[in-house]
């Protein structure tokens, strides 16, 4: 505004004297010297050499050292619940006389979970074997021809071979 004044008196040759200051403090605003104005506090940044940090560093590992026994502590509970369901019996998928009986049911084949591995049992065989099961009347004899399905494969094989030549054609 200051520039405008000058050119008018510079142009009529008359001083023209000014009833307000002239920055910018027109629109309401008070006008404060800019050491007034407040500063932003600097972060300071932690040195490797001082106190703060050490102390700083020694908060950060007790908090993480209290995460790792807390994510410890949930994998042992974990891994000693799964140890108490742990036995034989978890390696075969289910009894496999079941297994026997919906390959019948299904007509279809299907592996058999031996302990040794598995193996593919077709219609033939798994009929055979449940009919045998099936006319079996002493409960010792079907639990021990319980153990041999659920065993090894030439134990399932000797149960085989015996039910073809029990089985009569028709």
């Amino acid at each position: 505004m200051t520039a405008k004044w000058k050119e008018i008196s510079a142009y009529t040759g008359q001083e023209i004297e000014e009833d307000a200051p002239t920055n910018n403090a027109g629109s309401g605003a008070v006008a404060m010297p800019p050491d007034a104005m407040m500063k932003k506090k600097k972060k300071k940044l932690l040195d490797a050499r001082t106190k703060e940090y050490k102390q700083h560093q020694a908060k950060l590992e007790a908090s993480r050292k209290r995460r790792m026994e807390q994510r410890k502590s949930k994998f042992i509970e974990k891994v000693k619940e799964s140890l108490d369901d742990f036995n034989r019996e978890s390696f075969l998928a289910e009894d496999n006389l079941k297994v026997l009986r919906s390959i019948v049911k299904n007509k279809q084949n299907k592996p058999v979970k031996m302990s040794d591995g598995q193996m593919k049992v077709d219609l033939f065989t798994a009929s055979a074997i449940t009919k045998v099961y099936d006319a079996l009347s002493k409960k010792d004899a079907r639990e021990k021809l319980d153990r041999m399905l659920n065993g090894t494969k030439a134990q399932f094989m000797k149960i085989a071979d015996f039910a073809y030549k029990s089985v009569k054609m028709k």
